[in-house]
């Protein structure tokens, strides 16, 4: 008998490949007659290659350990001169270009047959957002196509609409004095888009209009999001409101939120954070974390910690700092700060085991890059995220959670000045936060709200998990 599988092809990085096979996960346990392939692509750069190492490697050896119908099967190393790409993002859409060849081989391989096991039939190939060059690649194997979009339905919708968003603005869309509108989304101050798309002269622009185009080719949109999140962003979509000159716009599958909640290893450290936080009254606690490459100056982090003092809140804080991976605290933080604030704080500098924090019931408060999963995560924790983007769609993630979604309080950052954030502006965020305000108290009760839908949303019968049967019924056909 003829075997179905799914050959997913997430990017490199912890943000899309564990979200990915997340999605594989929720799959399996919907649909038990099909297996996972899982493509994995390994960069070069030797930045890039360790931090997704670090992230990624055991993520992957405790999946394969525990699931026996998830493969993991490594893509060959490619040589590429990196050094001659402008910029990560033109360095991005040409890698994966050049990995095509290798990825058609490894699905071939997949589905062929041998004398011990019968031919496997790939059911659907699911590429990450940034990977439509693949669509090639479905096409000319004669399989369904899908793209896995892991941030939210804002976003996707924002990438269907660029194209006419190119024609609609021939000025830079950094130099526009008004707002840009956007189908499914409150008007849009040009500042919160994501860089790629703000400088035409860049060769990098280019490269995402065309890539944001072949959106319409694929057979279905599948989304990192759900229902009671983002109703209208969503219902744009499917309208076909973001591709006005297109018909049909692909299906879209909201199936979140998916997240590896999981991981139960703790190091020493890991569970001395663990026994503070256990010593902290419920809800007390701001928790300041800013994901794999949220790394501060030495001037700003002295502007936090001035603020933070001083809003005399308790607070747990994942401290990064960009001139050294190991700085020395007493030297970039302000005279005599780690000793007043001995008893209201804790700052350490490895890594964040950032669900068990937001689960633990001291918790109260996320200053947060806004990155998707880290979104997902306060969001299925029911705790309220004070703002702070740093770089990617995390400016439009902030600008939807604040203004539309009610689930964070802003802060006031001067981007001529990287972005810039002065003390007083993190005490104000961190006192209304944490319910100082009446902002703050109804973005609290907002997150409560929002976490009983995230998980009813997931459990039987929900939005997301009847999406889900769906989907995996669709691959079976």
């Amino acid at each position: 008998m003829e075997e179905a599988s799914l050959v997913l092809l997430p990017l490199p990085g912890a943000g899309h490949l564990v979200s990915a096979v997340e999605l594989a996960k929720r799959l399996l346990e919907n649909q038990q007659c099909f297996s996972v392939t899982v493509l994995l692509m390994h960069p070069r750069i030797p930045s890039m290659k360790s931090a997704i190492a670090s992230s990624s490697t055991s993520y992957v050896q405790s999946t394969a350990a525990c699931n026996p119908r998830i493969h993991f099967i490594d893509l060959p190393l490619i040589d590429f001169p990196y050094e001659n790409c402008n910029n990560p993002s033109s360095f991005i859409f040409l890698y994966i270009d050049n990995q095509k060849p290798h990825v058609k081989e490894a699905i071939k391989r997949t589905s062929s047959s041998s004398s011990s096991s019968p031919p496997t039939r790939i059911a659907a190939f699911i590429i990450d957002f940034l990977s439509t060059t693949m669509v090639d690649v479905g096409k000319e194997l004669g399989i369904p196509t899908y793209i896995y979009f892991p941030t939210g339905a804002a976003g996707l919708g924002l990438m269907l609409y660029l194209p006419t968003l190119d024609v609609k603005f021939p000025c830079e869309l950094k130099d526009h004095q008004g707002e840009v509108e956007v189908p499914g989304m409150l008007p849009l101050p040009p500042l919160v888009l994501p860089d790629p798309i703000m400088d035409k002269k860049n060769d990098r622009y280019s490269l995402f209009v065309s890539h944001c185009r072949r959106f319409r080719e694929v057979d279905g949109l599948i989304v990192n999001t759900f229902g009671e999140l983002e109703p209208t962003a969503l219902k744009s979509i499917a309208n076909g409101e973001c591709l006005p000159d297109h018909d049909p716009t692909p299906p879209v599958y909201p199936v979140g939120p998916l997240l590896a909640l999981d991981n139960k290893s703790q190091d020493l450290e890991t569970s001395q954070l663990m026994e503070w936080l256990d010593l902290q009254p419920h809800s007390s606690v701001i928790f300041l974390c800013f994901g794999s490459r949220g790394a501060f100056s030495a001037p700003q982090l002295k502007e936090m910690a001035l603020g933070l003092e001083r809003s005399g809140h308790r607070f747990l804080w994942s401290l990064r700092c960009r001139s050294s991976t190991d700085p020395d605290l007493e030297e970039i933080l302000p005279d005599g700060f780690l000793e007043r604030t001995k008893g209201q704080g804790l700052v350490f500098q490895s890594w964040a085991p950032q669900v068990a924090i937001l689960g633990h019931v001291a918790v109260g408060g996320f200053v947060s890059h806004c990155g998707w999963n880290s979104t997902l995560e306060s969001i299925w924790f029911g705790v309220p995220i004070l703002a702070w983007p740093l770089y990617a769609e995390q400016k439009l993630n902030a600008f939807q959670l604040v203004k539309d979604y009610g689930l964070a309080v802003g802060l006031s950052m001067d981007y001529e000045k990287d972005g810039w954030v002065s003390a007083e502006e993190v005490e104000k965020g961190v006192r209304s936060l944490m319910g100082e305000s009446d902002e703050g108290q109804k973005v609290r009760k907002r997150a409560k709200d929002m976490a009983e839908a995230s998980k009813k949303a997931v459990a039987q019968g929900g939005s997301s998990f009847s999406t889900l049967e769906l989907l995996a019924k669709k691959f079976m056909l």
